[in-house]
């Protein structure tokens, strides 16, 4: 079945990359690793494991509903909860 992402609109320029940009701009400091077909998402401090798949495009999932979730925020509430969030960090 193909699969296609379409709410990816919300994202300045419809990638993944810009969706992973909105969450580092909360300090989750995203990293994707990928070592013998086992995919790693890391945040923070690099030590903080919060996915492992076999599956590139669980990663791909898990990766666009983090970005969307704050995406989808109206810009005067996203910028407050980076003032947020940065008093916290």
């Amino acid at each position: 079945m193909t699969q296609k992402f379409l709410w990816s609109t919300h994202f300045p320029n419809e990638t993944l990359e810009d969706g992973i940009n909105l969450a580092n701009q909360l300090y989750w400091h995203i990293k994707v690793s990928e070592s013998e077909g086992v995919w790693q998402v890391w945040a923070g401090d690099g030590e903080s494991l919060i996915l492992q798949t076999d599956s590139k495009e669980a990663v791909d999932a898990f990766l666009y509903g983090l970005g969307l979730a704050y995406s989808v925020l109206p810009e005067s509430v996203f910028e407050q909860l980076k003032a947020e969030v940065k008093r916290w960090v």
